[in-house]
């Protein structure tokens, strides 16, 4: 009989582009021709509320079980509170230890992780009853109650978690550097990752996985002036208010020239409005690579990544890329591949910007060739299957 794997996450819907979402689908389609997959989720499609807009119950697509718990607590304005006192005591203690830096009581740090929502009971009480079901249970991401209380409610110990986590305010939890300790496996998907929990958890355990990216390449994009591009989520928390800045500032300082800065994805900042750049809604996978491969520079300003498929994508794609440095993954990949360049504060964008426009043809050849000849040996499918199976099956056997 073929055994059974779960994998939990918060969200599951093939709308959904989310890095921790899309890598646990990923990590269900690697894992199908071994395992019957079960992928454990809420009801929602939106982190922002976290309301109940799919339907509860099973739904099976591409061979594996989704099983949707209906969320009982969202998102609401305490939760808004919470965070802002998160970040408020973290400041006013910055020369504190990682983990002295709070000081919340454990039930504070608990009530924080829950009010973020998705909190869904039902999951969890699942998890306690048929968890024995399931040769292993994978945990994604480190952030959600879906994660924190369903890993309470496990009833063995093979089950393994893959944080996807960086360098942001809940990583300073305690519960949560409790919960990294005591996790019979970690998958991380960069050296940077690792060191993140190493520094703030205290963790000195876990295997480099990471997942793949797709690497065929495309025919570039014919459009009427050269751009930059910018693709995920158009959110402040995602650098795009500096990045906007920056490129306003660019702009200022080199009148008349023809670069525009394209955007795709979700627009919650209102750039769809703004006169000083294109924003292109949703594009689907074809258009978004082609776009990728006719980019004078892909840019990447969030400060929070543990990986960033669009950036691999890219690079991929041989299209040179602009990263945030302060994003310690996001630096990994520049400094690693030889190619990119990478600002460490918002005054510095221009700079990385006038390096990318000066590259000729031949220095932009060079920079496209170390970036995908990266993204090849290290992110391939092979790869990374050879690696997540072994993890898997170790876990299974002990």
């Amino acid at each position: 009989m073929t055994p059974r794997l779960a994998i939990v996450v918060q969200r599951c819907h093939q709308d959904i582009v989310g890095g921790s979402e899309s890598l646990a689908w990923q990590y269900a389609t690697l894992l199908r021709s071994r395992y019957e997959v079960d992928v454990l989720t809420s009801a929602a499609s939106d982190y922002v509320t976290w309301n109940n807009d799919l339907p509860v119950g099973d739904e099976v697509r591409d061979g594996i079980t989704i099983r949707r718990f209906r969320v009982e607590r969202g998102r609401g304005d305490y939760f808004g509170a919470l965070w802002a006192r998160l970040r408020s005591d973290l400041a006013a203690n910055e020369a504190a230890a990682p983990l002295d830096r709070l000081g919340w009581p454990e039930a504070l740090e608990e009530e924080f992780i829950r009010s973020q929502g998705p909190h869904c009971p039902g999951l969890s009480a699942f998890i306690a009853e048929h968890g024995d079901d399931y040769a292993v249970v994978i945990f994604l991401t480190y952030l959600y109650p879906t994660t924190f209380d369903a890993i309470r409610a496990m009833p063995h110990r093979r089950w393994l978690m893959v944080p996807t986590a960086h360098d942001e305010p809940p990583a300073y939890l305690r519960t949560i550097a409790d919960m990294a300790r005591r996790s019979p496996r970690l998958l991380w998907n960069t050296r940077a990752e690792a060191e993140v929990g190493a520094r703030l958890w205290g963790v000195d355990h876990g295997t480099l996985v990471s997942m793949t990216v797709a690497t065929d390449l495309v025919e570039p994009a014919r459009e009427p002036r050269p751009y930059l591009l910018y693709c995920g989520r158009i959110d402040t928390s995602k650098g795009c208010g500096q990045l906007l800045d920056g490129f306003r500032a660019w702009k200022d300082a080199h009148p008349g020239h023809p670069l525009e800065l394209v955007l795709t994805g979700h627009d919650v900042l209102g750039v769809g409005s703004r006169r000083d750049v294109r924003y292109l809604g949703f594009v689907d996978e074809r258009r978004k690579f082609e776009l990728m491969a006719g980019a004078l520079a892909f840019v990447q300003p969030s400060p929070y990544e543990s990986l960033s498929i669009v950036l691999l994508e890219a690079m991929a794609q041989r299209t040179p890329v602009v990263v945030n440095g302060r994003c310690e993954a996001l630096l990994e990949h520049v400094e690693r591949s030889g190619s990119g360049f990478a600002y460490h504060a918002p005054e510095a964008f221009g700079a990385s910007l006038d390096a990318v426009v000066s590259l000729d043809a031949a220095q932009r050849a060079e920079q496209g060739a170390k970036g995908r000849d990266y993204v090849l040996a290290n992110f391939g499918r092979d790869e990374i299957t050879r690696r997540l199976v072994a993890e898997v099956e170790a876990l299974a056997r002990s």
